[in-house]
């Protein structure tokens, strides 16, 4: 007897698929009879399918599941059956370009199925292309055969991510690393991610995603990567989510709330790059971040926190980025920042700290970019940040300092051509600050 999930598929020479992009697509002639072999594979492949997907997704013929089957069955160039070792897999990508391109009706930027509508710079590349899948656009694959990792970012991609993680789950065993990046996803991440086992990156950034972190992250062991900033996520960060493993944090320009869960300051301690800016987090900087020496990058801008710098921010000696203006942060700048002489970049603006820069700023010879403007710093600037020859941005205007920029300053601004933009409150007709050597004079407070 036929399979009762797909009677629509299995008899007949060509489903009602959606998709219209392939020349191919036109339906066998009546005169042509299905095989005997031919229907058993057809029969066996929609029941290898079914166990993938299950068989109300598969009966739906508007699901991108049920195109994909069709695609299979009928119009894939390769023919192949249910013994096919990469059966599941060529299933889970066709399956993947048809949840995101609304079953064949849009297409992508680059490698798109559609040859006059999307370019791509080798055909063996094209999905639904007769190449084997591990060909294709951003595809992986190990000495076996199997997916390992996906890298479809900025192309195009639109649909429900739900729908794309539930069908890789029949590839845990092998994939380690997802990356749909900048395209226009929609939907929460489901609680199937959980099930990747092997996934050792995430990137589900710039996308349009909504909903809360799923707790199931926290059985992704060995992810050392999860990135799913600039979305619409929202709710309270887990705690599940940090294992040893993880090294790469982003979840800023989201919407989470609340403060950050102690587990990732004792169960995460090779955290390197912790970007979480653009957040609801209330309350003060946690003086946990000081369990963490392997920091380079920390960005927790614009999330309203208040309170003054723990010097523990500065106990990584690799801490090469730091971020945190546009909060509510006050008091003077602790001794410690002067010993982070790996800091590139050190962003404090839009905040309410106050004192006076120490003269100890030229430690700091690896900083590039300082970003001070918008506080209440007081006193002179110091004459040693013209010992800082890789400078090439200071932006110290709407504070309180007064007096000269000094010489030093001024002589590295003239003698490097890296030293492009040095800001201060020298304009208005009784400027707090002199400066001879400012590419731009602010009227300040």
């Amino acid at each position: 007897a036929l399979p009762s999930e797909m009677p629509s598929l299995i008899p007949s020479n060509k489903p009602s698929s959606t998709y219209s992009f392939s020349p191919t697509i036109s339906a066998a002639p009546s005169s042509s009879p299905i095989t005997s072999v031919e229907l058993q594979r057809r029969q066996d492949i929609t029941t290898a399918v079914t166990a993938i997907s299950g068989s109300a997704t598969i009966d739906d013929t508007t699901t991108p599941q049920h195109t994909a089957l069709a695609w299979l069955l009928f119009d894939d160039d390769l023919q192949l059956n249910a013994s096919s070792p990469n059966l599941g897999q060529r299933y889970s990508m066709s399956t993947l370009y048809f949840a995101t391109t609304n079953n064949g009706q849009t297409t992508w930027i680059n490698c798109g199925a559609d040859a006059s509508t999307s370019s791509c710079s080798s055909e063996s590349q094209r999905f639904l292309s007769s190449s084997s899948e591990c060909d294709w656009l951003g595809i992986t694959c190990n000495g076996s055969g199997e997916i390992t990792n996906i890298d479809i970012r900025e192309n195009g991609l639109a649909g429900d991510v739900s729908v794309i993680i539930k069908e890789l789950v029949s590839l845990s065993s092998s994939l380690e690393g997802l990356r749909l990046s900048i395209n226009a996803l929609s939907s929460t991440i489901p609680t199937e991610i959980g099930q990747l086992s092997n996934l050792q990156s995430l990137f589900l950034n710039n996308n349009n995603l909504v909903g809360t972190i799923p707790t199931s992250l926290g059985n992704l062991n060995k992810l050392s990567i999860f990135s799913v900033g600039n979305n619409g996520m929202d709710g309270t960060i887990p705690g599940e989510i940090f294992h040893p493993t993880l090294v790469g944090l982003d979840l800023d320009d989201n919407n989470f709330h609340g403060t950050l869960p102690s587990e990732m300051f004792t169960s995460s301690l090779d955290l390197r790059n912790i970007d979480i800016g653009g957040n609801n987090f209330k309350g003060m900087i946690p003086k946990g971040f000081g369990n963490l020496p392997k920091i380079a990058l920390l960005r927790i801008n614009n999330c309203t926190l208040e309170g003054e710098l723990p010097p523990e921010l500065f106990v990584s000696t690799s801490l090469r980025m730091m971020v945190v203006s546009d909060n509510n942060l006050n008091g003077s700048l602790p001794d410690e920042l002067y010993g982070a002489t790996s800091l590139q970049m050190l962003d404090l603006s839009s905040n309410e700290f106050s004192g006076t820069v120490s003269t100890d700023i030229g430690n700091l010879k690896a900083l590039k970019t300082l970003e001070l403007q918008s506080n209440k710093f007081v006193g002179t600037m110091p004459s040693t940040l013209g010992l800082l020859s890789n400078l090439e941005t200071v932006y110290v205007s709407f504070n309180l300092f007064n007096g000269t920029v000094p010489e030093e300053v001024c002589d590295l601004r003239n003698s490097s051509a890296k030293f492009t933009e040095l800001v201060a409150d020298c304009n208005g007709t009784l400027p707090r600050v002199t400066c001879t050597c400012c590419s731009a004079c602010e009227v300040g407070l």
